[in-house]
C-alpha cells in the first residue's frame, strides 16, 4: 500500500490557475448577461 499521497500538487500543474480564474470571469460575465438579457426581453414584452 503506497504511503504517499496520491493528490496532484497545483503549484506543478501548468496554466492551472490561470486557466481557473478565465472559467470564474467568463462564468461571470455570463451571469451579467443573462441579467442584462432578462431585464431588456422584460423591457421589450411589457412596451
Amino acid at each position: 500500500m503506497p504511503t504517499q499521497d496520491a493528490v496532484i500538487p497545483l503549484d506543478r500543474v501548468p496554466y492551472f490557475q490561470s486557466d481557473l480564474r478565465r472559467i470564474a470571469i467568463t462564468a461571470g460575465l455570463m451571469f451579467v448577461l443573462l441579467i442584462l438579457g432578462s431585464i431588456a426581453l422584460r423591457g421589450l414584452l411589457q412596451a
